[in-house]
């Protein structure tokens, strides 16, 4: 039942909960799932034209998917997913999402209509619901949101009208409209004459979102392993494709030691102490961790080219792939655990290997260096492990005690 106040009669935040209300609860891990089909579709879209055009467009792609998704991160942090109402919204959600995800192949072809329409939908049916949840029990939650539906009705018309036009058009209005999407949190969804939102509107549990972030990571690193699977199912077992599947392997392992070793445990910590969260949420967590994600999808791309093709010589896309792919993770790295506290002079390893895939992509691309996808793989794998073994190294140094115990005692 809706009051006449616009908002529930019933409290179905998590707020009211009794126990641990930082819990992820299993509806949303079941809810995460069909972002495993969007993570996928964008290896199906980059695949269609492994070039340029094609990363912009996979980029686009990937932004658009990751704020969805991140938007209800922020929503279920409010909200009790083991009510009635907030389970069937997810479920909901869950069906939009689907048929989104369905047509990232064909989003800058023939289906560009039902994604943006998907997208736009979806966008509005989780802003509304929160607006109705949360006003009578947390108005100021609910003028958040009521900011948030005044924003998207900005963008909505560069979705839609862009999904009518050709694709070099099109990209150019949805990367507008994504824009504007991304504005809106930046600016505290700065109004006309009402000025930004206070920052009690984005008060969240630190504990819950780090972990949603940290899980989303696992949900893209998951595609990586898939891929690595099908490289050894997929087509007959040979040297070559043996040690394919090692580098992706290898690869896959160094991504998830990047950030779950260390990095994630600091955030998590970070964003349990900060009194007012919702500036962490904001940068660390929803402006830093789409980088993260959009390093994993294209350096899992750059895999599973070479599993296909691993005595080819590597072309630009394949370099771009196995160099560039790799750099934006380390650089996202870098820029998320400096925003939770772990400064960048104690993160040599991650400099220097951004700058070591540097000078790769500029040798390869020269002509100076000839190299297979395989040996390119092999070349770009390394930097990675080579990044973690520095970053261990460092992280076991910083744990061992400068004084001995007699002085511990005496301090």
């Amino acid at each position: 039942m809706v009051t006449s106040k616009f908002g529930m009669s019933r409290n179905i935040l998590r707020e009211k909960r009794a126990g641990n209300s930082d819990r992820v609860t299993f509806v949303e891990l079941f809810f995460d799932l069909v972002f495993v089909l969007a993570i996928t579709q964008l290896s199906a879209l980059l695949s269609n034209e492994p070039n340029g055009w094609g990363f912009a467009q996979t980029v686009l792609i990937c932004l658009a998917v990751w704020w969805l998704w991140v938007y209800t991160s922020w929503a279920t942090n409010w909200l009790d997913p083991d009510t009635r109402p907030v389970l069937w919204l997810l479920l909901l959600l869950m069906a939009v999402a689907l048929v989104l995800s369905s047509s990232i192949p064909g989003a800058f072809g023939s289906k560009g209509l039902i994604f943006a329409g998907a997208y736009v939908l979806y966008q509005l049916i989780r802003t509304v619901f929160v607006i109705v949840a949360s006003a009578r029990h947390r108005a100021v939650v609910a003028d958040g949101q009521k900011r948030i539906l005044i924003w998207l009705a900005v963008s909505a018309p560069f979705w839609l009208v862009g999904a009518l036009q050709e694709e070099r058009l099109r990209l150019l209005l949805w990367a507008i409209a994504l824009a504007i999407d991304y504005l809106g949190p930046a600016t505290l969804f700065w109004l006309p004459k009402r000025g930004r939102s206070s920052w009690e509107a984005w008060q969240i549990r630190g504990a819950h979102f780090a972990e949603r972030a940290a899980l989303f990571i696992i949900i893209v690193l998951g595609e990586s392993i898939l891929v690595t699977g099908r490289s050894l199912t997929g087509d007959e077992l040979t040297p070559e494709s043996a040690l394919a599947f090692t580098s992706a392997f290898a690869s896959s392992v160094a991504l998830w030691l990047l950030y779950f070793a260390h990095g994630e445990r600091g955030g998590t910590s970070f964003i349990k102490a900060k009194e007012s969260t919702g500036p962490v949420a904001r940068v660390s967590y929803t402006y830093l961790h789409v980088v993260l994600v959009i390093g994993i999808v294209i350096t899992t791309h750059g895999h599973e080219v070479t599993s296909h093709h691993p005595l080819e010589e590597a072309s630009l896309s394949t370099l771009a792939f196995a160099a560039v792919g790799p750099a934006i993770y380390l650089v996202g790295n870098i820029a998320f655990k400096a925003s939770v506290g772990i400064r960048p002079r104690l993160l040599p390893g991650h400099i220097a290997g951004t700058f070591a895939y540097l000078v790769l992509y500029v040798l390869v691309a020269a002509g100076a260096l000839h190299l297979t996808a395989l040996a390119l793989s092999w070349v770009a794998t390394g930097i990675l492990i080579a990044v973690v073994t520095v970053d261990e190294r460092l992280w076991r140094r910083r744990q061992v005690p400068t004084t001995s115990p007699s002085e511990q005692l005496a301090l």
